[in-house]
C-alpha cells in the first residue's frame, strides 16, 4: 500500500498537518467543465433518472458510479460528478428505484439491484464505445446511504472491485438501535415517514419496508460479512463531527475488522467536519481524485 493512504487513526489536531502531505502530489491544473448527458438506465424494467458527467475530451481514465444518500436528490452528490468529470473521470449518477422521478418501488434490495444494473449498463458495448468506458476501471462510490449500499452490494457482487464509502452507514447498526431504543426508533421512523410519497420523494410502504429490514439485520451487517470485502480496494471517508453516521459506530468497526483480515487495499481518511462535508469539499474532491487515479 502506498504511504499516502497508510492505515491510520489520527487525532483531530494532527489532521491539519496531514492534508497538505496528502495533496502535495496533485499538480494544479486548469480543467474544462464536465458535460452532462442524460442516459437510458433501466433496472428490472424500471427507468431510472440517470445522467453522466463526462470529460470534455471524451478521453476518460476511469468511470465512477456515484450513489445518493437518503432520500437523495436529483442533483450531483457532494458536487463530485461535476468535479471529477472535469478531471477526466466519467461519473454516472442516478436516483434509486422508487425515489424522486425514477420508476418503481424503493427498498434496500432494489437499490442494490440498481447498482448491478448500472454496472451492466456501463459494460454494454454501446455504452463503452459512446463514453469511452474502461470496464477494468469502474468504481462504485456512495455517500451516506449510498456508501452503505455500495459496500452491501459488493458483499454479494464480486464484480465490484473498488469501493468509495463517504460517511457510509452500516444499516444493521441503525436497525439494532431501533430495536434497543424506543425513542430512537420513533425518531427514525418519523424521518422515514416524512420522506414517503406523496409528501416526500420515496415511493414505498415505509411500515412494510421497516418490517422487512428489521427482520433480517444480519444481511446488512457489514462487519459480519467483512470476509467478502477483504480482497476489495476500499477508501473510507468520514467526519470526526458526524452525528448522523458516527465514525466509531459505523465506519471504524468495519475498518478494524478488515485490518484483522489483513486486507491489502484498505484506506481511510477522516476530516474535521460533520455529515455534510461542507467545509472540506475541495479537500474531499482532491483526496477522491487521487485515490481513483492511483
Amino acid at each position: 500500500m502506498k504511504l499516502l493512504y497508510f492505515k491510520y487513526l489520527i487525532m483531530k489536531k494532527a489532521f491539519i498537518l496531514f492534508v497538505p502531505i496528502l495533496l502535495a502530489g496533485i499538480p494544479l491544473k486548469v480543467f474544462s467543465q464536465a458535460e452532462v448527458v442524460d442516459v437510458n438506465l433501466i433496472s428490472n424494467g424500471n427507468k431510472l433518472n440517470a445522467h453522466m458527467y463526462l470529460p470534455a475530451s471524451n478521453n476518460a481514465t476511469h468511470t465512477l458510479i456515484m450513489l445518493h444518500g437518503y432520500p437523495g436528490g436529483e442533483g450531483d452528490p457532494l458536487g463530485l460528478g461535476k468535479a471529477l468529470g472535469s478531471r477526466g473521470i466519467n461519473v454516472l449518477v442516478f436516483n434509486y428505484r422508487g425515489t424522486w422521478s425514477s420508476e418503481g418501488t424503493f427498498s434496500f434490495e432494489n437499490s442494490m439491484e440498481d447498482i448491478d444494473a448500472a454496472i451492466s449498463f456501463l459494460k454494454n458495448k454501446n455504452t463503452r464505445e459512446m463514453f469511452n468506458v474502461d470496464t477494468s476501471n469502474i468504481i462504485v462510490a456512495g455517500y451516506s446511504y449510498g456508501g452503505a449500499m455500495a459496500l452491501t452490494a459488493a458483499v454479494h457482487n464480486p464484480e465490484i472491485k473498488r469501493i468509495l464509502s463517504i460517511a457510509g452507514a452500516d444499516e444493521s447498526v441503525f436497525g439494532r438501535k431501533m430495536l434497543e431504543d424506543q425513542s430512537f426508533r420513533s425518531m427514525f421512523e418519523q424521518m422515514l415517514t416524512a420522506s414517503e410519497y406523496p409528501e416526500g420523494p420515496i415511493k414505498c410502504d415505509i411500515e412494510s419496508f421497516t418490517e422487512v429490514w428489521l427482520s433480517d439485520l444480519d444481511k446488512y451487517d457489514l462487519v459480519r460479512h467483512a470476509n467478502s470485502l477483504a480482497d476489495r480496494d476500499i477508501l473510507f471517508l468520514g467526519g470526526w463531527r458526524d452525528d448522523n453516521v458516527v465514525l466509531e459506530e459505523h465506519i471504524l468497526p468495519l475498518y478494524r475488522r478488515l485490518q484483522e483480515l489483513e486486507s491489502g487495499k484498505l484506506h481511510i481518511c477522516v476530516f474535521d467536519t460533520d455529515h455534510s462535508f461542507r467545509n472540506v469539499r475541495t479537500e474531499l474532491k482532491e483526496v477522491v481524485e487521487k485515490w481513483i487515479k492511483e
